[in-house]
């Protein structure tokens, strides 16, 4: 009797050494699976009384928080004055509250706190043309909120850049500047020029007479420029004083062409010239015999060309985009000068009757056009 007993204390002894513990202790809940749990309260504040469309947008929200897999459970907040709609729950990451403002405007608070402490919130009002009286388009409203503020909070954070900043846009090519506007190169003017020969102690000088001027230049730079001009006719009638030669009637007429090469600076508004010249002069006088002292009328004509060379001076101005006025004059002489006489009868009593090129002076003034 003794063996059996001793054998079955001793088995007894035993088994809970070998097996399972008679009293086993519930293992702690995870703390994977205790944040999930967590994560999935969202904390809806109770709407306060009286406020039908607010009651029944809470128990909507609820609804829709459901159908994304939350848990949706109303927390109790009492108003304060400085009440923000929020309503933090300690066990609850996330918080949505509905209030109505004193202007009757709907206010929807939400909150969400992430797992490295961050709290993210968001208040819109709803106005009432917008769905602020309609539960439905609240609760729909504020629970995307709360998931535009979840995917905001997963979204990972802009990496520190480890090198230097790159800009790999295409680099945008800056359009060329306008062109400048083409200067003018040409110059055209017409006008009115006097033409006269002073006299001196010996011989009578011719004119003034006037004429047209007409002339054309090309800027060659910024301060020189070449001009070509045709000045006249200036046709002037003289006559003779002595005894001994019949009453005449000599008429003389002039022109010139001539090519100037200026230097120009501008003083205030105002363009200054100095100007070399040089061309030809063409000179033909007509003389006519009276018949009733002397012989029987004749007429005799005579011309000729010659060289020129002088210097100049003037000023001009523009108004407009492209016209200017010009005053100018020029003294030259001519080689050789020209006398103008007539012959007589007796010998040795020829008479001068004028003398040009030494010297001449030429008084002009014109309207031009610059171009192009």
């Amino acid at each position: 009797m003794i063996a059996p007993v001793a054998g079955a204390l001793w088995i007894g002894l035993m088994m809970p050494a070998a097996g399972e513990p008679s009293f086993a202790t519930p293992a702690a809940t995870p703390p994977a699976e205790a944040a999930a749990s967590t994560n999935s309260i969202v904390a809806v504040r109770r709407p306060p009384l009286g406020d039908t469309v607010l009651g029944e947008a809470g128990s909507r929200i609820r609804s829709e928080l459901a159908a994304m897999g939350l848990e949706g459970q109303f927390v109790d907040c009492p108003p304060t004055e400085s009440d923000t709609t929020d309503c933090p729950d300690a066990e609850a990451t996330a918080t949505i509250s509905l209030a109505r403002r004193d202007d009757g405007i709907v206010e929807i608070g939400v909150r969400t706190i992430l797992s490295d402490g961050l709290e993210l919130s968001r208040h819109v009002r709803v106005l009432g043309r917008d769905g602020g009286e309609d539960p439905a388009v609240l609760a729909v409203r504020a629970v995307e909120l709360l998931r535009d503020l979840r995917l905001t909070a997963r979204r990972p954070a802009p990496r520190r850049p480890t090198g230097p900043a790159r800009d790999d846009e295409e680099p945008k090519i800056p359009l060329p500047p306008p062109p400048p506007p083409v200067p003018p190169l040409w110059r055209l003017s017409i006008g009115v020029a006097m033409l006269a020969s002073p006299a001196s102690n010996e011989t009578a000088g011719v004119g003034p007479a006037l004429g047209v001027k007409i002339g054309a230049g090309a800027i060659l730079g910024p301060n020189l420029l070449v001009v070509a001009s045709l000045e006249g006719p200036f046709d002037t009638s003289l006559s003779t004083r002595s005894p001994f030669v019949p009453t005449t009637t000599v008429r003389l007429a002039q022109a010139l062409a001539t090519l100037e090469l200026r230097f120009r600076r501008m003083v205030g508004p105002v363009e200054t010239f100095g100007a070399v010249l040089t061309g030809v002069n063409y000179l033909k006088t007509v003389v006519d015999d009276d018949p009733a002292t002397g012989p029987p009328s004749t007429t005799s004509t005579t011309s000729a060309w010659v060289p020129l060379f002088g210097i100049g001076g003037g000023i001009s101005s523009s108004f407009g985009k492209r016209f200017y006025i010009c005053v100018d004059a020029a003294v030259f002489v001519t080689q050789p000068d020209m006398l103008v006489n007539v012959h007589s009868e007796v010998p040795q009593q020829d008479q001068v009757v004028g003398r040009t090129g030494l010297p001449s002076i030429l008084i002009g003034s014109a309207v031009g056009l610059s171009l192009p």
